[in-house]
């Protein structure tokens, strides 16, 4: 579980790819647990009819404040509205009683009263009881049901020296996919600020399943951390890493070893609804779930103030890798149209392979919730088709990917393919780093719309991270219904040198074209509305969301608005340049035909999505000025601003105008 405050947040989506990617842990017999003594040093057993104030905190709410500041979904579009109501968090029968509830509950958020439609609990010992190192004890039991997320996890007590998320840390003994009853994860966050941040973990099989009794224990000693279920131990780490500067660019950069899990914790306990982890609730989701935990027990261990000796060797975003070298034409991709024999003398041993499609050679199928079949079509010249038959609710739900590819800091890459479909749909397509550079996209996070004749496709990205010799090329095709997808002839080429930050426009502005009046060649703007250059709008493909520009204002037209999310409609501009610790101040002029709120966000194109600015704009009938100041963390030359469209109820229409677009820094 997470709990950002920019610009500490997490990447829920690369979080959930990393646990989903990590091994299974198998069960392995322990040997007696010593040290832990006969009495807890902290314990809540959670005996009376209420909730100990002494111990425990709620929070509530759909978000928190970051300064002035509103991150809604607790930064991972989660649907719950926390409450501190007994019918969300209880105390009977000896045990603590979080029920998720499908009601609809209306609450501020930001400021603003909104209606939600879940209401859980979310507790903690922040401010009351944390601690270095020990053993930590669960007993509990999860609920099951799509969407739902319980988690026992642990986050730094404030003030913590290292800086924020995850250089700080994260601990989670155990979290649950409501989806898959019988799996928890474990899962360590650190690394440099977000989005320099990474992690590392398994998911755990419980036998009996989660809706059972287990006790879940964490034994935290210095330079080592254990997982166990029911005694069992289901994962050991003894390697991690806290950047002090950020983003880390060398060993120099590191706080001492063993930051930043070296003071002290807190304890969380939660069940949230819907989001990143396991998708939104489906109508096999009961309308109430109880996650229910019997005790809570904090031990000291013997031996927990031991030495945590010198820093293992590890492997950090700055470590050479050997570099797999460009085919004679320049392709960084390796069998680009699936037709290398498994005999052919550059098809090494530890090549991956597609199960069931020969000749496929160096590349790699992930899927999560899903079903799809591969062949190789020689129909279509030996093009890989992916018979999509269950997509997942996430565009990763399928991926074919080819991992280490040598993507050069300072270089411009082309990316190209032939792609069809059986039906019309859109893919996203990505270069970006694995596990270790927190599944970053140097190339954003491309959507590509695909027909049903065979089509070339070209992407150019600048590469302004740090060389990456293991960068990965994902196309992904889940989330878009059940059909065919074909690829072939695949290139990735290294180009020409990256072009540096663009400039300011004339008149200072960090945004292009905000009064609406530019055509520019080799940038369309928005398909089909003229004087619209450097300017986007997406959709989800059920918003019926339709631009037009008049007098200098784009006028944004929603036909069904989406209760859920309001970034299902989005207008944005990227490759705008910022610097770390410089403060901007972004104005324009909004309305809408009806009273709507609307997020406005300055932040990261891809990768994680951090957002520096992360704001919302009332907007009435009555055009009005909106004014943000805000820092930014770190420095980038192509960050994305951002207005992210209304909510309200299902099928509501609205138009919104917007207008006199400026973005500065502050002298």
């Amino acid at each position: 579980m997470t709990e950002p405050s920019f610009p500490r947040l997490p990447s829920p989506t690369f979080r959930l790819a990393l646990t989903l990617l990590a091994p299974l842990a198998l069960l392995t017999a322990c040997t007696p647990e010593a040290g832990s003594g006969p009495t807890p040093l902290w314990q809540d057993e959670f005996t009376g009819t209420t909730l100990n104030p002494a111990h425990w905190g709620h929070q509530t709410g759909n978000g928190f404040m970051n300064g002035s500041e509103y991150v809604a979904g607790w930064g991972n579009n989660e649907l719950e509205y926390y409450t501190d109501r007994p019918a969300n968090v209880r105390v009977e029968d000896g045990q603590l009683v979080i029920t998720a509830r499908k009601e609809a509950f209306t609450g501020p958020a930001g400021g603003t009263p909104q209606t939600f439609g879940w209401t859980s609990g979310r507790i903690r010992t922040a401010g009351k009881f944390s601690r270095t190192y020990g053993k930590f004890e669960i007993r509990a039991k999860f609920p099951t049901g799509k969407g739902l997320w319980p988690a026992i996890w642990m986050l730094p007590e404030d003030p913590s020296p290292y800086a924020s998320w995850a250089a700080n840390g994260e601990i989670d003994i155990a979290e649950g996919w409501g989806s898959k009853p019988t799996q928890v994860a474990h899962t360590l966050h650190y690394g440099g600020v977000w989005p320099n941040n990474t992690y590392s973990g398994v998911t755990a099989e419980v036998p009996g399943g989660v809706n059972d009794w287990h006790t879940y224990t964490l034994e935290w000693r210095p330079g080592e951390i254990v997982w166990k279920i029911d005694g069992q131990v289901t994962q050991t780490k003894t390697a991690w890493w806290s950047a002090a500067k950020n983003p880390p660019g060398s060993d120099a950069d590191l706080n001492p070893w063993p930051a930043p899990f070296d003071r002290p914790f807190h304890l969380l306990l939660n069940l949230a609804v819907g989001g990143n982890f396991d998708g939104n609730p489906d109508a096999t989701t009961p309308d109430a779930a109880e996650m229910r935990v019997d005790y809570v027990r904090v031990y000291g261990l013997e031996d927990e103030a031991r030495d945590p000796g010198a820093r293992p060797d590890m492997t950090y975003p700055w470590t050479p890798r050997p570099a797999r070298p460009a085919l004679p034409d320049g392709n960084l991709v390796y069998n680009p149209s699936f037709d290398w024999a498994d005999t052919d003398p550059r098809v090494t041993p530890d090549a991956t392979h597609l199960d069931g499609v020969p000749q496929s050679a160096f590349w790699t199928l992930f899927t999560l919730d899903s079903a799809v079949t591969l062949s190789s079509d020689a129909a279509q010249g030996r093009a890989l088709k992916a018979d999509i038959t269950a997509p997942g609710n996430v565009n990763y739900a399928v991926q074919v990917r080819q991992d280490g590819l040598n993507i050069e800091q300072g270089r411009r890459y082309e990316v190209s393919f032939d792609a069809w479909a059986s039906t019309a749909r859109a893919m996203m397509v990505k270069v970006g780093g694995g596990q270790d550079r927190g599944y970053a996209a140097y190339s954003g996070e491309q959507t590509v719309p695909l027909g049903t004749a065979r089509t070339r496709h070209t992407l150019t990205f600048d590469m302004k991270g740090t060389t990456d010799a293991a960068a990965r090329l994902e196309f992904n095709l889940g989330g878009a219904g059940a059909n065919a997808v074909w690829l072939d002839d695949v290139q990735v080429r290294a180009v020409g040198d990256a072009a540096g930050p663009r400039p300011p426009a004339p008149d200072g502005n960090l945004l292009y074209n905000a009064a609406f009046t530019q055509n520019v060649p080799g940038d369309p703007g928005i398909p089909g509305v003229p004087g619209t250059a450097y300017w986007a709008t997406w959709e989800d493909g059920a918003s019926g969301l339709s631009a037009a520009v008049q007098d200098g204002e784009i006028q944004l037209k929603v036909a069904h608005v989406n209760p859920a999310n309001n970034w299902h409609v989005q207008l944005n501009q990227v490759n705008v340049p910022l610097t770390q610790d410089r403060t901007y101040t972004l104005t324009f002029q909004g309305r809408a035909d009806t009273p709507r709120s609307v997020a406005v966000v300055v932040g990261e194109n891809g990768g994680s999505y951090a957002r520096y600015l992360n704001a919302t704009a009332d907007l009435t009938p009555t055009a009005q000025t909106f004014t943000y100041t805000f820092t930014a963390p770190v420095t980038n030359p192509s960050a994305q601003f951002q207005v992210l469209g209304a909510v309200g109820a299902p099928g509501d229409a609205y138009t919104l105008g917007l207008r006199d677009f400026r973005l500065t820094p502050k002298p």
